[in-house]
């Protein structure tokens, strides 16, 4: 029997022992519990260039940093910890039960087998109780005994420490990074509203489809009301007796549709014949409906097409804050809403399957990705409730009127009509196909693009370097800058440089486009200001505009190893030259730039020699062998970097007409001479001085590449001004056939000869006329290409004077081209009259006796230039002060 001090001494240290166990059971309990809770609120975010998932911690799971870090500060249990604590729990207490089993008057009364088993035990008890004491074993599970350390009062940052218990244990889930989710407080309320905005674009969607069924249907009723029933023949190979039909009122399908063919009630039509007929008119109402276009029509402001322009503006202004970028933006935030929404305000971002090296962390990458997004989708929302609650200045239809290409766009877009075939040019099957499967960003472009131009900048992107020639007015402009503003959204880090290369004449038209159309930031490399451009181009990126004469300038601004991520060369037939230096110059910038797109109107399929030249700048390696006269050949060689689609082919609907501003500054020379007119009080010195210095006159530049570019496609251009002058200037500096000036001076019979031999000479003619005297009175119907060279103190003298071209009898789409000077009298006539005038319905309709209501558009000449030239003297007194440089810049 093992000694009673002995005895007492190992059921203490037993008792300990379970007690030192079951302390540590519970506390790494609570930690699994713990660490279970945290590991159950993670959530994957998945965005465009984002995957991670994100562990959301609340203000109060100080308890679980507690928890956690109870368990982290736990003793290691080495083998002989282990050993001790399973002794004292296990071994002992059986021992000290076999060797009480023997003790006292139980002992007189055991067994034979247990008086053995109590010998054994005693011998157990004393040799533990010896070895315990002897050896120090008792220390180590002492050092076990964690009980009176209790993590108490920690807070949630606890469970962010590098080597804390938290990212410790989930060190299997990949690099950690930290989110201040308290900052996101606005995002739940982000995330609903953009929410609601992507809802807004789908139900507008739906009612602009729906409203172009009903004009498509009004569209198929108008033509079954005049379609005669004899056409029900064409439809059916059955005989129709159709007399009885006629003889009854019926001579229209419409009419037939509305009353049916009743069995018995006419002579000889029995019930096959009946539904014979019956199913005849349904048969080309199907047709009809099947065919029917959806346009909208000026001049016919039907119930349906009310409608329709109005669920179009609505749609519009919905559906540039409901893109994709905007769904997948809620997509990737939804699930971080939530966790703030329940109160988080830390997360945890982890990086599964990543590797950290050296300093670089990949879920911080993750982290910063969705602090961006998360201002991204903020932003948004900040602007479309903005938008939402701008009030309209217009009602609907008058704003269809103003902007009748942009709703055209819209329905382009939304898929209502069809100019996709005509749109693809003539590429080869596959490659309309990888085109048509390119998903275009459009997240930094505030234009709607119609199906062709779409078309035409994934093909751009889809090929890298090619050559545009759609021609002139099918916004050529937009399709580069559809591409520029794709590669802007799509491209991570900083804002990539662009670089657009154009004649001198519309650097300042590509800077209006760009900021007008895209979120791109644009910047002038021309003129005195152009060392302050390149300086602020190359530190935050975006498009730098610059001329042909300008490269050799800019080319020793621009750091060798700068690469450019697009450049545009817009009239890319100035570079036709290979020996030329402007060409050179171009060719050194094509070089460096991962894409390449060059623009010309000009139809230069016809002259291989030159498109041998633009092709060798996009794609050297590609042949291209006029030694074939096959022109199928051609176009399969030319194929994989050209595109050219007409007017004709996709401008299928309703815009006849084509209006587009050429904006140009004034030379040197010209500025000095605006000044002094300006200074002299010479309104009419300073509206005509831009075109009266021959071809190197600034709008005159404009001037010829519109008429070169009408010769190529084969249109009349009628050029039209105020001014005597201009005309004599414009006939001096314009080649080939001309004819004019037709002025106030001359005769009727002069002018109706002059505009028939206009007529009767070949495509490519050019008529000269005062703009009074021509827009008045005459048909110019041969002339598809009008050029307005100063804005008309007048509205309706403009309408008046494209009304001559467009008009019945007109079978060619008419472009109007308005040549305007950036920073002379143009831009401020162009403001003020804006504000006094509407477009009619139609052109058209212009005739004389709407002069009767002339007071409704215009205000009076003398009130018109005094403001005029009071604004222009302010305006040229504060660059004058702000820019006393720029009399000693140096030349472009």
């Amino acid at each position: 029997m093992v000694e009673r001090v002995i005895r007492e001494r190992l059921q203490v240290l037993a008792e300990f022992a379970a007690e030192v166990r079951r302390h540590r059971a519970s506390v790494e309990d609570a930690a699994a519990s713990a660490r279970a809770d945290l590991l159950g609120r993670r959530f994957t975010v998945r965005g465009p260039a984002l995957s991670c998932s994100v562990l959301p911690l609340r203000p109060d799971d100080g308890g679980l940093a507690s928890a956690l870090a109870e368990a982290a500060g736990l003793p290691r249990a080495d083998r002989l910890a282990d050993s001790v604590v399973t002794m004292l729990t296990t071994d002992v207490p059986a021992a000290l039960e076999d060797d009480r089993a023997v003790s006292g008057i139980a002992g007189l009364l055991a067994g034979k087998d247990r008086r053995a088993a109590g010998v054994r035990a005693e011998e157990f008890l004393t040799t533990t109780h010896a070895w315990l004491e002897e050896t120090g074993a008792l220390r180590t599970l002492e050092a076990l005994d964690t009980r009176d350390r209790r993590h108490v009062g920690l807070t949630v940052e606890a469970l962010l420490e590098t080597d804390g218990p938290l990212l410790t244990a989930t060190k299997e889930l990949g690099p950690a990074a930290l989110l201040d989710l308290g900052a996101m407080a606005h995002l739940p309320m982000t995330v609903e509203a953009l929410r609601t905005v992507i809802e807004t674009e789908r139900s507008a969607r739906a009612r602009v489809l729906d409203a172009s069924h009903r004009v498509r249907s009004d569209a198929a009723r108008r033509e079954l009301r005049g379609m005669d029933i004899d056409r029900l023949r064409d439809v059916t190979r059955d005989q129709l007796r159709l007399g009885a039909v006629r003889d009854a009122g019926i001579s229209t399908v419409g009419d037939l549709l509305r009353s049916p063919v009743v069995a018995g009630q006419l002579p000889g039509i029995g019930e096959t014949t009946a539904a014979r007929i019956n199913a005849a008119a349904r048969s080309l109402q199907d047709a009809a409906l099947d065919g029917a276009a959806v346009q909208i029509d000026a001049r016919r402001q039907d119930t349906a097409s009310v409608a329709l322009v109005s669920a179009l503006r609505r749609w519009e202004a919905a559906k540039f804050g409901a893109g994709e970028h905007t769904a997948s933006l809620v997509e990737e935030l939804t699930p971080i809403a939530a966790a703030v929404s329940q109160g988080a305000v830390l997360g945890i971002v982890h990086q599964p399957g990543a590797l950290a090296s050296g300093s670089f962390n990949p879920a911080e990458g993750a982290a910063e990705r969705i602090e961006v997004d998360v201002d991204d989708a903020r932003q948004r929302a900040i602007a479309v409730v903005g938008d939402r609650d701008r009030v309209a200045t217009t009602d609907d239809w008058s704003d269809f009127l103003d902007r009748p290409a942009s709703y055209f766009a819209l329905l382009d877009e939304i898929g209502v009509t069809d100019s996709t075939t005509a749109g693809r040019g003539l590429l080869p099957e596959g490659l309309i196909e990888q085109v048509e499967q390119f998903r275009l960003d459009t997240s930094m472009l505030t234009a709607s693009l119609r199906g062709y131009q779409r078309f035409g900048a994934a093909f751009a992107l889809v090929q890298d370097r090619v050559v545009i020639g759609d021609e002139m007015g099918l916004g050529k402009t937009v399709e580069a800058l559809a591409v520029l503003a794709h590669v802007a959204a799509t491209t991570t880090g900083a804002l990539p440089h662009f670089v657009v290369i154009c004649p001198a004449a519309v650097v300042a038209n590509w800077l209006r486009e760009t900021e007008r159309h895209t979120s791109v930031p644009a910047f002038r490399l021309h003129g005195p200001e152009r060392a302050r451009g390149v300086a602020a181009w190359l530190a935050a990126g975006g498009v730098a505009v610059t001329t042909f004469e300008t490269l050799t300038w800019v080319r020793t601004q621009v750091p060798e190893d700068l690469g450019f991520a697009a450049v545009i060369v817009d009239e890319a037939h100035y570079v036709k030259n290979p020996d030329a230096k402007r060409t050179k110059n171009t060719r050194a910038l094509l070089e460096r730039s991962d894409r390449v797109l060059l623009m010309s109107g000009t139809p230069l399929e016809n002259r291989v020699e030159e498109f041998r030249v633009l092709i060798d700048h996009v794609r050297p390696d590609l042949v291209v062998d006029d030694g074939d006269d096959s022109p199928l050949t051609f176009r399969k060689q030319i194929a994989p970097v050209y595109l050219r689609r007409s007017q004709a082919d996709v401008l299928t609907e309703l815009p006849e007409l084509v209006e587009v501003e050429e904006w140009t500054d004034l030379t040197p020379t010209e500025a000095d001479r605006y000044a002094a007119a300006v200074d002299a009080g010479d309104f009419h010195g300073m509206r005509q001085l831009a075109m009266l210095e021959g071809s190197s006159s600034s709008k005159v530049e404009s001037l010829l590449d519109v008429i070169e570019e009408a010769r190529a496609n084969g249109r009349k251009t009628i050029v039209f001004s105020h001014y005597r002058a201009v005309l004599q200037a414009v006939l001096r500096s314009v080649d080939g056939v001309t004819f004019g000036p037709l002025s106030g001076s001359t005769s009727p019979s002069e002018r109706q000869a002059m505009v028939d031999e206009f007529s009767a000479a070949a495509p490519g003619a050019v008529l000269v006329a005062q703009i009074i005297a021509g827009g008045v009175g005459l048909n110019i119907q041969a002339a598809s290409v009008v050029v307005i060279c100063e804005p008309q103190l007048k509205p309706m003298t403009e309408w008046q004077a494209i009304a001559r071209a467009r008009r019945m009898g007109q079978l060619d789409t008419v472009q109007v081209h308005r040549l305007l000077s950036e920073d002379g009298v143009d831009a401020a006539l162009v403001r003020l009259l804006a504000r006094k005038s509407k477009t009619f319905a139609d052109f058209a309709a212009v005739s004389e006796t709407a002069n009767a209501s002339v007071q409704a558009f215009d205000i009076s000449e003398t009130q018109l230039i005094t403001q005029v030239l009071a604004e222009e003297r302010a305006r040229l007194s504060a660059v004058s002060e702000r820019s006393p440089e720029a009399a000693t810049a140096p030349p472009s």
